[in-house]
């Protein structure tokens, strides 16, 4: 089954070389992903409890509002679960606090910058990952969304779009977050203990809810890491 996974994430990797002239960065692990409990992709608890299937929808595209930290513990629940994700188009995200957040980077695909054949680096990742993060210059038209649907829905991947609700036609699940402030600093003094949270979800068969957390040291994602990490994390998400 291993060796089976590793030849599926080789091959993902030959083919977005061969698509964009150079190699996606770093490759995901040869390893199976676990059973999981959700009918959905994996994500964080304080997530997972508000969405109905318990994780983003799969073979479906869900649009979230660009919020680094959120994203950040998003991909970090994915891989902590044992799931395999890409990053498209999001050079700035800051994969080191991934890391600080109990993730693993060794279950990430990094394609800097898909164009011109973005189309084609999404349909090729789908196919084989269980998230695909990308992050678009501009809202995607539907004549370029339509190859990429078709595909994503013959999948078991999840592809999160993040720059708002009118970003990518038709998604199914609407994620709107922010950060609302930190905790642990004084006046002039103090260190950043948490990151502040807020938010939104709604979508096909998503009833409208809200929800708040506090990223920091009472993360489940983040419980593995050092408190040293977990700093990094909360200051590089600001």
């Amino acid at each position: 089954m291993a060796a089976d996974v590793a030849d599926v994430v080789e091959e993902l990797r030959g083919r977005i070389t061969r698509i964009t002239g150079e190699p996606a960065d770093p490759a995901a692990p040869a390893a199976p992903s676990p059973a999981r409990p959700v009918d959905g992709v994996p994500v964080p608890a304080w997530l997972g409890r508000h969405l109905r299937r318990g994780g983003l929808p799969r073979s479906a595209v869900t649009a979230a509002t660009d919020c680094p930290a959120a994203l950040v513990d998003l991909l970090a629940g994915v891989t902590a679960a044992g799931g395999c994700a890409a990053v498209v188009g999001y050079p700035a995200l800051a994969l080191g606090a991934v890391a600080a957040a109990g993730g693993d980077l060794d279950r990430l695909v990094i394609v800097p910058d898909p164009a011109p054949h973005a189309v084609a680096v999404l349909g090729t990742l789908v196919e084989g990952l269980d998230l695909v993060l990308y992050r678009p210059a501009k809202p995607v038209a539907p004549t370029a969304a339509r190859p990429v649907d078709a595909r994503l829905r013959r999948s078991r991947c999840a592809l999160a779009v993040c720059g708002g609700p009118r970003v990518w036609p038709g998604s199914r699940l609407h994620l709107d977050w922010r950060v609302d402030g930190v905790t642990g600093l004084g006046h002039g003094s103090g260190r950043i203990r948490g990151v502040e949270l807020s938010g939104r979800a709604w979508g096909q068969g998503q009833p409208p809810t809200t929800f708040r957390t506090v990223l920091g040291a009472g993360d489940t994602a983040a419980a593995g890491a050092a408190p040293e990490a977990r700093l990094a994390l909360q200051e590089r998400a600001l």
